[in-house]
């Protein structure tokens, strides 16, 4: 008896014909295993062994030989080739020899076969041994799938008519093979139904044939309509209700119930017994008559209810009901475990007899064989139910690009296919450490983010591991938090991670509290299955949201360009202006889009409108500076203009891109002060009218610096290298005058020119200039740092700063203008400057910047000189560092000899700078004045004034 008819028998398939071997050569190496040589091995491996072929031609002939058996399977027909490739590695051979048995009724196995050729027996043997035929298996059909649906325990026996040929598939590999052929679900699912079906009617005629014929024909219709596959369809409690009701009618009692054996909760459970209105009543499994029954496993007969001491009396006191006697017996299932138990009571004309036990056993049998049809065909409607429900999540999930909508799904079919309470999909945001979602079912929340290796879904995150958690609140890695944070308690948990093609974790798929015990294995397969078809969705809408937040991003960038950006097709329409462009034409975006450029340049531009023309088709840009534009509403621009091609990626031109560089008076002026200074002072500048560049004389501090022995570090570099060196020093100098709020006057060579107190003057002026030549020094010390690792030389500057008037303005042409500064107070920070070669110091400074700088630093005078180019002399004093820093022995024995010196006590203040010379340069300089005055004492007038000869 065969389900499918119309499959013809497969071919041989011989390995050798799949083999790039010479037949000839295939029977001399199996001529050689003599039947004394011992059992003989496989062809495969006899050939490998010969040297005939290699193991990797050997595995892919083997391969091909089995997709071909597959092939001729009904339940692999019209699956792809490819597909049909894949699926060969799981398939495994296995020879039976002739009235062997290879599947056990009862046991539990893990796997289901295809059969390849020979013929196999279904069968069962009932409670007497008998043997019941349920099916002849031939080639090309499957054995054991029902097993699939049954957690592998088999219904059936199977044993070998002939010697046959099997293809043997685990499982555990269904779920793969239904990932690359979804089609085969389905016609597994039709295979089942099929043999179920067939079942079913067979259970029915061997109880009719073997126990129904005891009692009256009256009651096989009874019997048989529990079998009914339109019942299985109504659910569990239309079943009790049609068991209660037979029951009732065919013992002849007033009242009947069917209790279920629920064992996650270790009790008996069903509707109230006829009459009382459907109401479900639970009792724990080990109490009363059902409780007896259920843990002895058999039937029992009380004539006398009330004298029966495993009686219990309180569902009567409750009811009002009398029970007098009762008959109760055990419902078990095709593999004789118990499954619940019936129980009838008060029979009509008196107590129940043995003629009534045989019948009252028959029809517990035949209530099994309904309730385990039930089950087998919930559990296929269920397994029918999920895969349909997969094959929507795929769908739903291919179907939507936006990560906020793909959650939402996500979390709605989990509840649905998991039948949990809540449901949670969190993704896996690497850059911040944290698993976020939008979306926690039934909670108030709108967004959960926590950290990545908190709680059970940072362990799964985080090991990449699946956990079935049956107490959250026992397990140490369970976060409560969010349960406090919502009211909601977390009872059943069950957590798989969402891997990406790499195998690196992505996402948690999270449900929590199943409605009906807690997650089973199947669960975990399910939940494995549905996060493979949400990782392929999740990759695409993170895919998208990326380059949304890119296009976003490019967007945001035009938009903050000072440049205006006029973007075109071919036709020379309009399909993108930026905000500056809307602010030089003088229009809103909505009047430019889609309209044609010379339009919306308006008429009297023709020589930025020829530039389009120019660039067409050139792959170039061309450009034009300081054109006159003048906007249909406005008044005249001077700009540069640039035009290029915009092309896809096969070089085609798609339009072209405009853009105009707004050079007039103040765009000038702001490009001009750009350089010199930081941009919110220029903000502030060009805001305030009554501040203007020109010819302003102020009190301002100067501050200049010089590279010592630029000329030997220059000598050793390229002039490629000179720049780049130069960039790099200039980069962290300017910076630092910005930073402080300073202007950058101007580039002198390896020199630099800032001012502070200029265009806007502070109170604090010579104090951030100070401040400035202090952080100078300190961002020096790490770039020396690093050329002393480079086994460079290390760079040392000197810095002058002076207080003084100066006058400050604009320079040049109205194309081209500089600011500068000029005066006294410039020439003497410059002279500052050049001592620091003299006295070996860094930071020189005017006792004018000394006296308004305030008293954060630590100063000292080191000299009273009379620079060149000025009359009148200046006390020099030196920048130690900030308040507070310790000053060296040599720096302070320099200020005790520093005043004998002026007191002429020349060979006291010698032997004092002595002390210092060797750490100290001011000490050496006063040294050798002091040696010399010593052999040349100074003229009677002397006033302790330096001339300085040289800048």
């Amino acid at each position: 008896m065969s389900v499918q008819t119309d499959i013809a028998p497969p071919p041989s398939n011989r390995l050798g014909e799949y083999l790039d071997v010479p037949e000839q050569r295939i029977v001399e190496a199996l001529e050689k295993w003599a039947p004394a040589v011992g059992p003989r091995p496989k062809i495969g491996q006899i050939l490998t062994d010969a040297g005939l072929v290699e193991r990797d031609a050997l595995i892919d002939a083997l391969h091909r030989q089995r997709r071909d058996r597959l092939r001729a399977c009904a339940l692999f027909a019209g699956v792809r080739e490819k597909t049909l490739l894949q699926l060969a590695p799981m398939a495994h051979e296995v020879s039976v020899r002739a009235g062997h048995q290879f599947i056990f009724q009862d046991q539990v196995e893990r796997h289901f076969f295809v059969t390849v050729s020979g013929r196999a027996l279904v069968y069962r043997t009932d409670e007497s041994g008998a043997e019941v035929e349920l099916n002849v298996n031939g080639p090309g059909e499957p054995l054991g799938e029902l097993g699939y649906f049954a957690g592998g325990r088999r219904s059936a026996s199977a044993r070998a008519m002939e010697d046959i040929e099997l293809l043997q598939i685990d499982y555990a590999d269904l779920s793969r093979c239904f990932d690359l052929a979804p089609e085969l679900a389905i016609k597994l699912l039709d295979t089942v139904s099929e043999r179920l079906r067939r079942q079913s009617r067979l259970y029915e005629e061997s109880t009719h044939g073997r126990q129904l014929a005891e009692r009256s024909l009256r009651h096989l219709s009874d019997f048989l309509n529990l079998s009914e596959a339109s019942a299985l369809g109504q659910g569990i409690e239309k079943l009790i209700e049609q068991v209660v009701h037979t029951a009732s009618h065919v013992m002849q009692a007033d009242r009947a119930t069917l209790f279920l054996l629920d064992r996650t909760h270790n009790q008996l459970w069903s509707l109230v017994a006829e009459d009382e209105g459907g109401r479900q009543i639970r009792i724990p499994a080990d109490a009363g008559i059902a409780g007896w029954v259920i843990q002895n496993g058999e039937v029992l007969n009380v004539p006398d209810a009330y004298a029966d001491a495993r009686f219990n009396r309180e569902v009567d006191l409750k009811t009002g009901y009398r029970t007098r006697n009762l008959l109760c017996g055990p419902v078990r299932g095709f593999s004789g475990e118990l499954m619940g138990v019936v129980q009838v009571i008060n029979r009509s004309d008196g107590a129940f007899r043995e003629e009534d036990e045989r019948l009252f056993k028959a029809f517990c049998h035949q209530a099994a064989v309904a309730v385990e049809n039930y089950n087998l065909y919930s559990r296929l409607m269920d397994s029918h139910r999920k895969m349909a429900a997969m094959l929507e999540v795929a769908n739903t999930a291919n179907d939507t690009l936006d990560l906020e909508s793909l959650i939402h799904k996500v979390v709605e079919k989990l509840i649905e296919i998991l039948g949990c309470d809540r449901a949670s999909f969190f993704v896996l945001d690497r850059e911040a450490s944290e698993l976020w979602s939008m979306d926690a079912h039934g909670s108030e929340l709108k967004q959960i983010r926590f950290p990545a290796n908190v709680g059970l879904a940072g362990h799964v995150a985080t090991s990449g591991d699946i956990l079935n958690i049956a107490d959250a609140y026992g397990d140490p890695r369970f976060n409560p938090e969010i349960d406090r944070r919502t009211g909601y308690r977390t009872r059943t948990v069950l957590a798989a991670p969402v891997l990406n093609r790499e195998g690196d974790v992505i996402g948690v798929t999270q449900a929590i509290n199943k409605k009906e015990g807690r997650f089973e294995s199947g669960d975990e397969e399910l939940l494995q299955a549905l996060c493979s078809q949400i990782a392929v969705a999740l990759e695409n809408a993170q895919l998208y949201a990326r380059s949304v937040d890119m296009r976003n991003y490019l967007d945001n960038v035009q938009q903050s360009i000072s440049n205006a950006i006029i973007s075109l097709d071919n036709e020379r329409r309009v399909i993108t202006v930026n905000r500056a462009a809307c602010e030089l034409l003088h229009r809103d975006e909505g009047a430019c889009l889609g309209r044609d450029l010379a339009e919306v340049l308006g008429t009297g531009n023709e020589a930025v409108l020829g530039l389009i023309d120019e660039v067409a088709g050139e792959k170039t840009r061309v450009s034009r500076y300081d054109l006159s534009f003048t906007p249909a509403e406005g008044s005249r621009h001077s700009v540069n203009v640039h035009a290029l091609d915009l092309n896809d990626a096969e070089g085609e031109q798609q339009g072209s891109v405009l853009v105009l560089e707004d050079i007039t008076q103040e765009m000038r002026v702001r490009s001009t002060l750009n350089r010199y200074m930081a941009s919110d002072l220029v903000d502030q500048i060009l805001a305030e009218p009554e501040l203007h560049l020109g010819g302003t004389r102020t009190t301002a501090s100067v501050l200049f610096c010089d590279i010592r022995d630029f000329t030997s570090l220059s000598e050793r570099l390229s002039a490629d290298g000179t720049m780049e060196f130069l960039n790099s020093y200039f980069t962290l100098m300017v910076d630092e005058v910005f930073g402080n709020q300073g202007v950058l006057d101007k580039f002198m060579g390896d020199a630099l020119m800032a001012v502070f107190g200029v265009p806007v003057a502070r109170d604090d002026d010579a104090e951030r200039c100070v401040r400035t030549a202090l952080g100078m020094l300190q961002r020096l010390e790490g770039l020396n740092t690093l050329r002393l690792r480079q086994k460079l030389m290390p760079i040392r500057v000197g810095i002058g700063i002076n207080t003084g008037e100066i006058t400050s303005g604009n320079l040049g042409s109205e194309k081209r203008m500089e600011f500068t500064v000029v005066g006294d107070g410039v020439n003497v920070s410059s002279r500052l400057e050049g001592l620091n070669k003299v006295y070996g110091t860094q930071i020189l400074v005017s006792e004018a910047t000394r006296d308004v700088a305030g008293g954060g630093f630590e100063t000292r005078e080191v000299d009273l000189v009379r620079v060149k180019g000025r009359i009148e002399p200046l006390r020099v004093h030196e920048v130690v560092g900030p308040t507070g820093v310790r000053w060296t022995p040599g720096q302070a024995r320099f200020t005790e000899g520093y005043e004998l010196y002026h007191e002429r006590r020349f060979a006291e203040a010698s032997k004092i700078f002595a002390e210092g010379a060797r750490s100290d340069g001011p000490c050496k300089v006063f040294y050798d004045r002091c040696r010399t005055f010593l052999r040349e004492p100074p003229p009677p007038d002397w006033d302790g004034v330096w001339e300085a000869l040289h800048k």
